[in-house]
């Protein structure tokens, strides 16, 4: 009888191992892995110097999403990677994609104000511990461009209320879970700011541009 339960049990942990390993592969297979097609998205991606920051954005116009729907891209070039933006940051959306937090202090990208995106630490934010101060993040959204560069990174705790809070310019948050390769729900969390410095038309051409 005893080794009949162990035996139900090993088959109970091997069938949980499999479908926990079927949802993870499901959700890294949204995040896009393609150096060439990352860094084609502008010929300035891999300059770290510091550019000056835009004080103000750009209001964007268009209907509400419904949550877990996709409303742009994410490239990070530096990672080579091209990661779908969805609405919303419930547990559901997450799985397609990087949400897109919902709730008070919070804008749209390329507006002004802070915009914040969340991901899983080991599905699309995989490898965002490697990016440094002065990278360039770009937002996909409603037909534009917006250009964010990274101006620094921490480490908090998954309490702190001081992270998603309104400011009166047009940044960037990332967040995701910390340390990277903690098992189980981690009790920190990695963040990583990024000021806003050129909006474009998703067609390339300049609308604004830091500076002007």
């Amino acid at each position: 009888m005893a080794r009949k339960i162990a035996w139900l049990l090993i088959v109970a942990g091997v069938l949980l191992l499999g479908y926990n390993a079927y949802q993870w592969w499901g959700e890294i297979r949204v995040a896009v892995v393609d150096p060439k097609m990352a860094m084609a998205i502008s010929k300035e991606w891999d300059d770290r110097t510091r550019m000056p920051s835009l004080d103000k954005g750009e209001p964007v116009t268009g209907e509400h999403a419904k949550k877990g729907t996709v409303v742009g891209q994410l490239v990070i070039p530096r990672l080579g990677a091209i990661l779908p933006i969805v609405q919303g940051t419930d547990a559901d959306s997450l799985k397609k994609g990087v949400g897109l937090y919902e709730g008070y202090g919070t804008v749209n990208p390329g507006e002004t104000g802070h915009v914040v995106l969340s991901g899983h630490r080991d599905t699309v934010f995989r490898g965002v511990g490697k990016l440094q101060t002065g990278d360039r993040l770009y937002v996909k959204y409603h037909h534009k461009v917006f250009t964010y560069q990274i101006r620094k990174t921490w480490i908090t705790k998954a309490d702190d209320l001081t992270v998603i809070v309104p400011i009166p310019r047009p940044v960037l948050s990332l967040t995701t879970c910390y340390p990277f390769n903690y098992v189980g729900s981690a009790p920190d969390r990695y963040i990583i700011r990024a000021d806003l410095i050129k909006i474009e038309n998703e067609n390339q051409k300049d609308t604004q541009t830091s500076g002007n």
